[in-house]
């Protein structure tokens, strides 16, 4: 369904305001400091990648939508940046950051943050601490916590949650209102790693908390409810690659890699009447960390688009009819060696847009070829 993009660096386009070094980009890449997700969408048709280096948050902006000329990188300080984040994008557009910085006088020397970027290509609001939900002391050897997570559910409540492996998860809620609940305990003393949270097109919030052999599953009735626990499933996977997409109304669909041979499964914890909750084999053997999810049509068929850095470090992509796993699936290399996670999305035209940092720490991004009925791309170019 796919095939590999022809490599274009440079072909045609612009890149102004440079703020970062290159070679530091491509080490906080490298060093996994690439969110998944990182390629967004915006209000007004322009999308935005956002990145992280060891003093902050980096980002770069189409100049109009679809445009191959782009603005940045622009760098955000934050003092004391512990160098993650994660984000996620409620339902009027905004863009929401949680991280972690180092300050004196916190809890174990560190404290959750959290910031939005309002409009596409704006200054990001103030970072505001949200505290720290893990004040005991800490023992040694332990996981360190996983990352924090922003879950923006359709009421207009903003939820952070974060995992502290022999502790569980913990949430603090920012109401409509702006008001800030207290940390509410979720348990789960075994969970590892981050959260991994779906929001549906209904406002519905859930989340799956994973832990060795399996993953909790919290949920919400509708937007603004409490998180209520739904079960659990026992299924292994390698820590830190669970990713999410609603792929009907209402009904998410997670995916993971097996710890057999690093291949993704898919499962849906709620299906429609009748249809069995299992697991569902997509290959991509050898690849790393999360697969990036959206959704196209391709050949007239609603499909399912998966991207993954491969086994030897490049991109590969693959599709399939969206909910139908059982058709199976085939990856294609579709770029150069990159950097950290590579991150996939529709652009203002609905072509599936690809974005990677190369080894030099640039910003490359490539185009579905809308004129082909299926699922190729146009060459790779170079913006930053």
């Amino acid at each position: 369904m796919a095939r590999r993009g022809r490599d274009g660096a440079d072909f045609g386009v612009t890149s102004v305001e440079p703020a970062v070094p290159g070679h530091e980009m491509a080490a906080a890449a490298d060093e996994g400091h690439l969110a998944p997700g990182w390629l967004r969408l915006g209000r007004d048709g322009r999308l935005t990648a956002y990145a992280s280096c060891a003093e902050g948050l980096v980002r770069w902006t189409e100049s109009a939508p679809g445009s191959d000329v782009w603005h940045g990188p622009e760098l955000f300080p934050v003092e004391g940046w512990a160098g993650r984040f994660t984000l996620a994008q409620d339902a009027g557009g905004f863009v929401w950051f949680a991280g972690t910085r180092h300050r004196e006088g916190a809890p174990n020397g560190r404290e959750l943050v959290v910031a939005a970027q309002y409009q596409t290509g704006r200054p990001l609001g103030e970072w505001r601490s949200v505290g720290n939900p893990f004040p005991e002391k800490e023992e040694e050897p332990q996981p360190p916590p996983g990352d924090p997570i922003v879950l923006p559910d359709g009421a207009g409540a903003l939820h952070v949650l974060a995992t502290r492996f022999g502790i569980g998860v913990r949430g603090r809620t920012r109401r409509a209102d702006g008001m800030w609940g207290n940390w509410q305990d979720y348990q789960g003393k075994w969970v590892r790693g981050s959260i991994a949270p779906l929001v549906t097109a209904q406002g519905r919030a859930e989340f799956l908390a994973p832990f060795r052999g399996g993953a909790a599953y919290w949920g919400q009735g509708g937007p603004a409810a409490d998180f209520a626990w739904l079960g659990r499933l026992e299924a292994d996977a390698v820590e830190g690659t669970h990713a999410s997409y609603e792929t009907s109304p209402g009904c998410g669909t997670y995916f993971w890699r097996h710890p057999a041979d690093g291949g993704v499964v898919a499962y849906r914890p709620r299906t429609h009447a009748g249809a069995p909750s299992v697991l569902m084999p997509l290959g991509g053997a050898g690849g790393v960390g999360p697969v990036g999810v959206t959704r196209a049509r391709i050949n007239g068929y609603d499909c399912t688009v998966l991207l993954q850095r491969g086994a030897d470090g490049h991109p590969e992509i693959a599709a399939y009819p969206t909910e139908g796993e059982q058709y199976g699936t085939w990856w294609a290399p579709v770029g150069e060696r990159c950097a950290g996670l590579p991150a996939v999305a529709r652009d203002a035209r609905g072509a599936v847009t690809i974005a990677m940092l190369d080894t030099d720490g640039g910003l490359r991004i490539a185009r579905q070829d809308l004129t082909d009925a299926g699922l190729s791309f146009g060459p790779w170019c170079r913006v930053g």
